[in-house]
């Protein structure tokens, strides 16, 4: 059998919420009864159904991409489906409202909406999105796996993830909650007396933690526990007996979780501003207008181009649906200019970057930097207005260094625009840059103010290479972007290409040649880019008839306006040069497409895993096409993989389960870099073909970050590295770094093919920090020994971070722990201690729910459970360890020890006496007792360990 698609797995079943974007009508659709723009929505067909991209559609017009509220969706619904894949996450209970971890999950969505409402606050919304997707799965989960429903209750929770609230009346670890069940389908197995008392339970999942006797299984054949008493289970994940045992219940499961859904989204749009919110569905029409900028003294026509362009696009488009989100400005420069000017450094005072003249300019020194980056058109051009041309050194400047801030601080599915003169210092940054371009799906134009077969003056210009500029072309094309060669007189007009759209591109050598590109009848205002010395140039149409269209050449630049409609067909260029050129066919389209591999996962979730990171060469995947502004009368067939050298993999595309989406059985994905183009046929049998403007690079390995704690000012940040390799056994050179200091710590790992390898390494987070800063770390895995080129790409990710501060830290009290209690005692000298045992049991008070067990002196096992919403642990060891230590973590990370010892019966005339004959008084105290305090505290604002081990013991 398959699997499910968009990461739903089959055992799990669909959660409440669908895909919001889809095209297809479900149960409860609302449909638009009048075109009236007073009654309903406009250019929405009467009937029809009223589905998010029709509204937006008609909201915007057709000159808006819907692609950024679709990779929104996208993120969110990933987020969602891969709380069951990933290993930190599909098997902790208390993510899932499993094992009775009622109360503990609620803390968990508690502090999910603490770290949404913080992420919205810093303006990150990408990881907002991830968590507002793994906090609606939890949220849902506890519809499903919990006995809620069965319990009668027609409304949702009143005070599950609500703030000051907690959840009550929930069973304990005595309460016998379900009955042995032997069929698929388990009527009325939730014993009577819980659901007279009303209680809360929810079904345990797996072997850990182990099921009590009596308690209830998730259910299922996955479920490991299902065999154990009771048999059967509870959960209401899908409608099917097999995967469900409570089936019968999952269309009233489904409907209260999405009720909670639409509370809990209506709840955070009351504690956020409107734009925040659409921020965060990805609702925009100009996500950005990013430029990044050399500002040596030769520079001074681009910045003022720059100026130009920003001005023209703000009156143009200020307060209207078409403003930009943000503007962001990087500059960049020679160290030397920025350690010596301070113009700049003036200019730039309003940055984030920058606190005072008295705190330390670190991007400054470096020649590049800081970021500018705000939603406040005025203040964009102050900034522009104040920037100024200054001084100049060797002709290598940081631009990669530049583009690499720019591609962190500007939302995806955006275009950067780069104004240079000169070639890259840091060409060492391209694989890092490329990786970024890939993963945050941007298009980088370069506009070089300079022929690459000239060497004009310029400060202290050395001899310069011809082919200098080739690396702006390699990224341009990376991208899906342009680079533009012009001059100083006509760099103005050329720089109106920063207000185009481009959907897709065709480029080539030099010489005679001819070029084939294809309108279909969704495409229009198609222009064409060309940069080059052309000799003869000619557009002909499918007819053969030539087309002049409005031409405005400057220099060596040349656009071409071809007029509206356009014949449906494949159109021709024909092109003379006498030397290298490229040219680029781009247009407006309201078809177009995302798209991602996935890995199909077995065990005890199964289902489709998507990779968000880089695609894993040289294994077979699942591609899920999902299809935007498709007509039903259109449909896609195909989609192709084409590698660097031409070589092309094609792949049948079948439809899937949710409307728009199709999908293909990959193989094999090339390793290296290649495209992703998809074709099918519109309504009239005619052609339909779309490219991603952004090409892959498929690496052998796959690496991923983690971090569980807070990030605060003047620390050291704990961060997880894994590494999977997938190819042949290799030496891999890990390094780390980020945009807050220039720390980039390495290690050196040797894996065998199909390894994983998970390691800490640390980051030091600088004092001057300031509070919703955002940092972005970076990972990059080579092989050791130096960059190999196609033949063993680097493997990336990236991980954002948001600094709290010092208020912000958690105010939950800290743990609570009852005196321990024994159920069994050890002889004083018994002929043989491993016959006897002695049992152990503390009972936990934490809000945030104890994590792990672990023990670090002793041989016995431990069993970890819920009882009434606090946390169990009972330690069982044979007489020859009268002593034991134990190490408890909860979810927020924070640590604490705790020392039992046995109690000790001495055997006298036939009968027990309980003493002690070899330990003073004050340690009998000890013994009854236990001893308990914490060992380490990681970014947790608990009370000290003095408090707690007087709380506590």
């Amino acid at each position: 059998m398959d699997p499910p698609i968009i990461g739903v797995p089959e055992e799990k079943g669909r959660k409440a919420v669908s895909n919001p974007s889809s095209g297809t009508p479900t149960k409860g659709s609302a449909t638009t009864k009048s075109t009236n723009p007073k009654q309903g929505v406009t250019g929405v067909a009467e009937g029809k159904t009223l589905t998010a991209d029709a509204i937006l559609g008609s909201y915007y017009g057709k000159e808006v991409s819907l692609r950024p509220f679709r990779a929104a969706m996208k993120q969110i619904v990933s987020a969602n489906a891969n709380m069951d894949f990933l290993n930190g996450t599909r098997n902790d209970p208390i993510m899932h409202f499993d094992s009775e971890r009622v109360r503990q999950g609620n803390s968990l969505l508690l502090r999910g909406r603490e770290d949404l409402l913080r992420n919205m606050r810093a303006k990150e919304y990408e990881g907002a999105r991830e968590i507002l997707g793994q906090i609606l799965h939890s949220l849902q989960d506890f519809y499903s796996h919990t006995n809620w429903v069965e319990l009668g209750n027609s409304d949702v929770h009143p005070t599950l993830a609500m703030s000051g609230k907690d959840v009550a009346s929930i069973a304990e670890v005595s309460d016998h909650t379900c009955t042995d069940c032997n069929d698929v389908s388990c009527q009325n197995n939730i014993v009577a007396a819980i659901q007279k008392r009303h209680l809360l339970t929810s079904g345990y999942y797996g072997m850990s933690p182990v099921k009590p006797r009596g308690k209830c299984s998730h259910g299922g054949p996955f479920d490991d526990s299902r065999e154990r008493s009771a048999r059967g289970g509870i959960n209401k994940d899908t409608a099917t007996a097999m995967f469900s045992p409570h089936h019968f219940l999952h269309e009233k499961a489904a409907k209260l979780a999405l009720k909670a859904t639409i509370k809990f989204l209506s709840e955070l749009r009351g504690e956020v501003t409107d734009r925040d919110m659409l921020r965060l569905l990805g609702v925009s029409a100009f996500p950005a207008l990013s430029f990044v900028l050399d500002t040596t003294g030769s520079m001074g026509e681009e910045i003022t181009s720059a100026r130009l362009q920003s001005r023209s696009i703000i009156q143009r488009q200020h307060q209207t649906l078409l403003e930009p989100d943000y503007y962001i400005l990087v500059p960049f420069n020679d160290p030397s200019t920025f350690l010596s000017s301070s113009n700049i450094i003036r200019s730039c005072t309003n940055l984030s970057a920058v606190e005072s003249s008295s705190q330390p300019l670190p991007f400054f020194a470096l020649g590049f930097g800081p970021v500018y980056k705000t939603s406040d058109p005025e203040e964009f051009l102050k900034v522009l207005d104040d920037l100024h041309a200054l001084g100049g050194g060797d002709e290598p400047e940081m631009c990669l260094s530049a583009l690499q801030l720019a591609l962190i601080n500007t939302p995806p599915l955006s275009e950067i625009f780069v104004f240079t003169d000169a070639s890259s210092k840091d060409a060492h940054l391209q694989s890092t840059v490329e990786a970024l371009i890939q993963e945050r799906k941007m298009k980088v134009s370069f506009l070089i103010t300079e022929d690459p077969s000239r060497t004009s003056s310029r400060s202290r210009r050395e001899v310069l290479h011809p082919n200098r500029f080739d690396l702006y072309a390699d990224l341009a094309s990376v991208s899906g972007g342009q680079i533009i060669f012009t001059n100083n007189q006509d760099i103005s007009e050329v720089a109106k290409v920063i207000t185009d759209s481009a959907y897709f591109d065709v480029a080539s050598e030099g010489g005679i040649a001819h070029h084939v590109f294809l309108v279909d009848e969704f495409l229009h205002n198609v222009t064409l880019y060309i940069n080059g010395n052309v000799r003869e140039f000619r557009v002909h149409d499918p007819t053969g008839r030539k087309q002049n269209g409005r031409r405005q050449t400057y220099g060596r630049f040349t656009r071409v306006f071809l007029s509206d409609p356009l014949l449906v067909g494949n159109w021709t260029i024909f092109m003379k040069t006498v030397e290298p050129y490229s040219v680029h066919v781009q247009g407006r389209s309201s078809v177009d497409f995302l798209f991602y591999f996935g890995i199909p996962v077995n065990g005890s979730h199964p289902g489709l895993y998507q990779l968000n990171s880089q695609p894993v060469a040289g294994v077979p995947a699942i591609l899920v096409v999902d299809a935007i502004g498709l007509p039903e009368s259109a449909n896609l067939s195909h989609v192709s993989l084409t590698s660097r050298n031409g070589k092309m993999q094609t792949a049948e595309l079948e439809t899937a389960n949710q409307g728009g989406l199709f999908t293909a059985k990959i193989s094999e994905i090339p390793i290296g870099e290649f495209s992703v183009g998809v074709r099918g046929q519109d309504g009239r049998g005619l052609e339909l073909k779309r490219e991603a403007p952004q090409q892959l690079s498929a690496a052998e390995c796959i690496v991923e970050m983690s971090s569980n704690s807070l990030v605060t000012p003047g620390t050291s940040h704990p961060i997880s590295v894994k590494v999977t390799n997938f190819g042949e056994p290799h030496c891999y050179s890990i390094t780390m770094s980020n945009d807050v200091n220039k720390d980039s710590p390495t290690f050196r790992i040797q894996m065998a093919s199909g390894k994983t390898e998970v390691r800490k390494m640390e980051m030091r987070i600088p004092d001057n920090t300031k509070q919703d800063t955002i940092i972005t770390v970076m990972v990059k895995a080579d092989v050791c020994g130096g960059s190999s080129g196609n033949l063993h790409p680097p493997c990336f990710t990236h991980l954002s971070l948001i600094v709290i501060g010092e208020n912000e830290t958690s105010t939950a009290p800290p743990p609570v722990q009852t005196s321990p209690s024994y159920l069994q005692s050890c002889p004083l000298a018994p002929s043989n201690c491993k016959d006897h045992h002695w049992i152990a049991i503390l009972l936990v008070s934490d809000i945030n729910g104890i994590h792990s067990v672990q023990i670090v002196n002793g041989s016995g096992t431990t069993v970890h459970y819920s009882d009434a919403g606090n946390d169990g642990v009972e330690y069982t060891s044979d007489c020859c360890h009268l002593h034991a230590e134990l190490l408890l973590t909860n979810h927020m990370g924070a640590v604490w020890s705790c020392l039992l010892s046995a109690p000790v019966i001495a055997m006298q005339a036939g009968h027990k006496v309980h003493y002690l004959l070899i330990v003073p008084l004050l340690l009998i105290l000890a013994i009854g007792l236990g001893i308990c305090y914490f060992q380490k505290k990681r970014n947790t604002s608990y009370n000290s360990p003095k408090d707690c081990k007087k709380e506590s013991c």
